[in-house]
């Protein structure tokens, strides 16, 4: 996925492309290339300010409410209440490792697709949109503090 066919799709929705806003897409991209974790709002934030020092926390915070309604950017809440955000791109999902000990996350490229499906089984009237896992545990480094 690149930038441009990012922006392309929130042209067509309508949605304003600030230069901020862009810059956190940017921001994001550049996290999922590296495959890094993902971000919280105040890293995002930081990193946006490299060329926009005035954006506020708000200003990224809306964004990312924008762009996770659209369904570019998905929130994910973990056991310590922590938001972070990170890109969806087409064909490719994930789940979460974390530690306990220093919140490293990673990620799990390996999906309960049975489990959805059991669920499907089990509430057919409900129509699964999305799903998440996360698994809770201590890094090598962690568990030998």
């Amino acid at each position: 996925m690149v930038l441009g066919e990012i922006l392309s799709h929130l042209k067509k929705t309508g949605i304003r492309l600030t230069p901020q806003r862009q810059e956190i897409l940017r921001v994001l991209l550049e996290r999922f290339q590296q495959g890094g974790p993902p971000l919280n709002a105040e890293e995002i934030m930081l990193q946006v300010r490299r060329c926009y020092p005035g954006v506020s926390l708000d200003t990224v915070y809306r964004s990312l409410a924008t762009f996770t309604k659209e369904g570019l950017v998905r929130e994910l809440q973990f056991r310590d209440q922590s938001r972070c955000f990170e890109l969806v791109t087409k064909g490719e999902h994930h789940h979460h490792l974390v530690c306990l000990g220093c919140g490293k996350v990673r990620p799990i490229h390996y999906c309960p697709a049975d489990f959805i499906e059991q669920a499907r089984e089990c509430y057919p009237d409900f129509e699964i949109e999305d799903h998440s896992c996360t698994v809770y545990g201590y890094c090598p480094k962690c568990r030998e503090e």
